[in-house]
């Protein structure tokens, strides 16, 4: 089990990390593993631009080498609380029985959250429906309900993976210092421009928390 917290400027994400690593050879030094992580993310006023890939990149397939499109970028600003909970995968090197190296990713899971009021800047000005201006309006807004975890842009709801190192200071805790990218999203209740509803935002955070064992 992993407990910790991850932080930069104005974001703040507190999470659990129970998983299970099964042993891919006789010394145990290359591991997969698979778990739960529950999280609650929560931040100060931040930018959550448009989520979906065929307005990003132009694309709805694999847009791996495709650019942004800056003009189809629309910004929602809120304030984030959201508690979400996934399915992870995950891979580490265990080293001197000591040290342990590795990453993992959320895959599939759910978020949850109170409606939120946050303020939007449209790139045009006008949605498609009924050609309203709605550059500079404040918008109402949930946390997406499903996480499905895809390439790039492709990726919808809320979802964290890490780069880690795991050091064990005795037989029973470890500290673990990590990477962390939280991707957490929201939809608007309204359509906006472009018939957009979906609102991402990516905060790469450092992570520190304790491990430990709790089945034996």
């Amino acid at each position: 089990m992993d407990v910790g917290v991850a932080w930069k400027d104005k974001s703040l994400n507190i999470g659990f990390l129970y998983n299970q690593y099964l042993k891919l050879d006789s010394k145990g030094i290359f591991q997969v593993g698979w778990g739960v992580r529950g999280s609650h993310l929560k931040t100060n006023t931040l930018d959550y631009t448009t989520a979906p890939s065929e307005l990003t990149r132009g694309k709805s397939g694999l847009a791996i080498n495709a650019p942004i499109i800056m003009k189809n970028i629309d910004t929602l600003q809120l304030k984030t609380s959201i508690t979400s909970f996934n399915f992870n995968l995950g891979f580490q090197l265990s080293l001197f029985n000591r040290l342990d190296l590795g990453a993992n990713a959320d895959i599939l899971g759910f978020a949850l959250g109170t409606r939120r009021s946050g303020f939007y800047l449209g790139s045009s000005g006008f949605n498609k429906v009924d050609s309203l201006n709605l550059h500079q309006t404040y918008q109402e807004a949930r946390p997406t309900g499903l996480a499905i975890q895809f390439p790039q842009d492709h990726v919808k709801g809320t979802l964290n993976s890490e780069l880690f190192a795991r050091l064990r200071i005795t037989e029973r805790v470890a500290v673990k210092v990590s990477y962390l990218l939280a991707v957490s999203e929201y939809k608007t209740n309204n359509i906006l421009i472009d018939d957009n509803r979906r609102f991402r935002l990516r905060s790469k955070m450092l992570y520190v928390g304790l491990s430990f064992p709790i089945n034996q």
